[in-house]
């Protein structure tokens, strides 16, 4: 790549050169063709980006004309008519000459490398002609130096060249503040920092960011930044939440796509975060029997604890099984406070369980005061013993009476029987 002082000496001697072609096209009276204005769009290329070189060409002579003489005679008289009129440049053809492959005409799907047939340009007019090119995905950084060369047909050519700056520099993502643990169901900020390394600016700044696991909540999914000048940081905030299970790390990445030119790019910052119940809403089991016998009716106790850093709203514990009689069939407890605890109570009917071991899961329910989330987190699982009663070795009550009833028969019959050998034995 050329210095900053071999690109000064170049300049000055291009400039040179287009005042001496001038200057000796108007001493010959040809056409004086040279560029007036040349601008690079987009200012500094990407390896592999598209571009436009903008070239304005002026025919510098006002001036010069040809003088053309008419001669009529007639059978008494000569007479002769002259006439003047100004010289145009015809313009045969217009392309681009590059000493290495880094920098190109872009050709668009066709063959064609230059303009043909340009016309003509008339003294003192301009025209400006845009010449497509492209930098090689390969390009290192530098600045390149093709040439736009003008063939004129009546006048000098022109070779003009054109410093093409190419930086392979990008719009990056930063991270500021993003939380290394969340406790489930907290929302936190998340703060990244979109820096343009670039020294052009861009446009069409844009960040997502996209969960490569359930479980997050983004607010918003997407911020819109627009343009970033050189070498420009922007600061921008998301709002984490979580759901779900709780001690599982979850990825997340952000995106940034953005313009350089009409060139689309994109970068990206991948990141996690470790849900962990850190504080967090808790149902905590104070009363369960080991084992119960099928038919009982068990009564099982709970607290509720708030151990969040703000208050929550509509808790609630609800049974998560089916086909079991519970009442109630959820325990509404309302608004909580930050420390609150509140108890909930439930009777199990025992009847429909099958004998052994058996799993009876409570959820536990609440809304965020702010956001009017709902969130349901798995709070308990009980564990009871279904057993079979025992059978009493006991008469029922029923035969019991009947057992009691006989043996008042029996007394009476046999009160009735010595009853009438004593009035016999008086009687004799």
């Amino acid at each position: 790549m050329m210095s900053k002082k071999d690109i000064l000496a170049m300049s000055f001697a291009v400039v040179s050169l287009l005042l001496l072609v001038t200057a000796s096209a108007l001493a010959t009276g040809e056409p004086a063709v040279m560029i007036s204005d040349c601008n690079v769009e987009p200012e500094v290329l990407m390896p592999g980006d598209k571009g436009t070189i903008t070239v304005t060409i002026k025919n510098m002579d006002t001036q010069s004309s040809e003088t053309k003489t008419t001669t009529t005679t007639t059978l008494s008289t000569t007479s002769s008519t002259t006439t003047a009129s100004t010289i145009s440049a015809e313009i045969d053809s217009i392309r681009l000459i590059s000493r290495t492959r880094d920098i190109e005409w872009r050709s668009e799907g066709s063959k064609r490398t230059e303009y043909y047939n340009v016309g003509a340009l008339g003294p003192g007019k301009s025209m400006t002609i845009a010449l497509p090119i492209k930098a090689a995905a390969y390009a290192h950084d530098g600045t390149y130096f093709p040439e736009v060369y003008i063939e004129v047909d009546n006048g000098k050519n022109v070779r003009f060249p054109v410093p093409v700056k190419v930086d392979s520099s990008s719009v990056e993502i930063l991270e500021k503040d993003i939380p290394s643990e969340i406790s489930l169901s907290e929302s936190k900020e998340i703060a990244i920092v979109v820096a343009n390394n670039r020294p052009n600016s861009v446009r069409g700044v844009d960040v997502r960011v996209k969960s490569e696991s359930e479980g997050l909540e983004f607010t918003p999914e997407r911020i819109f930044i627009g343009n970033l000048e050189a070498y420009e940081k922007k600061e921008v905030n998301f709002t984490l939440q979580t759901l779900g299970k709780f001690d599982q790390n979850r990825e997340f990445s952000f995106e940034v796509a953005y313009k350089n030119g009409d060139n689309v790019h994109h970068n990206e910052l991948k990141s996690s975060v470790l849900v962990k119940s850190i504080a967090d809403v808790r149902l905590i089991l104070v009363n369960a029997p080991e084992f119960v016998l099928k038919g009982e009716i068990v009564k099982i106790d709970f607290d509720v604890a708030n151990g969040m850093v703000k208050d929550i709203k509509a808790v609630s514990v609800v049974p998560a099984i089916e086909g079991l009689r519970i009442l109630p069939s959820e325990y509404f407890i309302g608004d909580m406070e930050v420390g609150d605890v509140f108890s909930a109570s439930f009777d199990i009917y025992t009847r429909d369980l099958s004998l052994g071991d058996t799993t009876i899961p409570f959820t536990l329910l609440f809304k965020d005061v702010d956001t009017d989330k709902q969130y349901e987190m798995q709070g308990y699982e009980v564990h009871v013993e279904v057993r079979e009663p025992q059978k009493s070795e006991l008469p029922s009550p029923v035969l019991f009476v009947a057992l009691l009833v006989i043996l008042l028969l029996v007394a009476v019959v046999v009160g009735v029987r010595v009853k009438r050998k004593r009035g016999r034995r008086e009687k004799k």
